[in-house]
């Protein structure tokens, strides 16, 4: 396991503040969801019907570790800052792309991707660190280029996150998939995923 210095931003005071990005999900990390993620989760939906919930609040991320753990062609990172984590990707190599301009070439395609419950505005304001969603398009990238996809990312987005990826990711949006209960699928190429990892250097 790698681990990458990164910086989130705490909403409260604008300050910058140290991180580590994680190339592995590791027991460690599954310990720290058990222990604090889960428990907030179920606290901010105690009480609310189904709508009111955020739409990942079922996820599993003890059941998808062990599910991926040892299958080639996946990858997962967290993000820990403060002694507690922040965030959960995991992705895989496995896809190909479907934007006419790259169709058919391989791509890195994210599968799940979720902050913590006190880094969103739905649960908690002002949220306590942003920073993390597009750390983790920005290892997706990296992980792409790697391996020689050359910066070319996929994903289906729930609902409440088609703006992010549109709007603050500048991925192009390919429509809904019938075959993913309907979700927005997205795509990022070479040429956008250069201009992402320019961009995130300024930022």
């Amino acid at each position: 396991m790698s681990k990458t210095s990164i910086y989130l931003k705490e909403s409260a005071t604008g300050k910058l503040v140290k991180a580590a990005l994680l190339d592995e999900i590791a027991d460690a990390h599954l310990a720290m969801w058990v222990a604090s993620w889960c428990s907030e989760m179920e606290r901010h939906c105690a009480g609310r019907i189904l709508q009111n919930k955020p739409e990942d609040h079922h996820w599993d991320w003890k059941a998808k570790a062990a599910h991926w753990r040892p299958l080639l062609g996946y990858h997962s990172f967290a993000i820990v800052c403060q002694g507690e984590l922040q965030g959960l990707m995991m992705a895989n190599d496995l896809q190909s792309a479907r934007l006419p301009i790259q169709f058919g070439k391989a791509l890195v395609y994210v599968e799940y991707l979720a902050t913590a419950p006190w880094n969103r505005s739905e649960v908690q304001m002002p949220p306590r660190f942003s920073g993390v969603g597009t750390t983790f398009i920005s290892a997706a990238i990296e992980l792409s280029r790697t391996i020689g996809y050359r910066g070319r990312i996929g994903l289906h987005a729930l609902p409440m996150a088609e703006s992010f990826y549109l709007e603050k990711c500048k991925m192009d949006a390919l429509g809904r998939d019938t075959a993913c209960q309907s979700l927005m699928y997205f795509e990022l190429t070479e040429e956008k995923a250069e201009l992402f990892r320019q961009d995130g250097r300024n930022r």
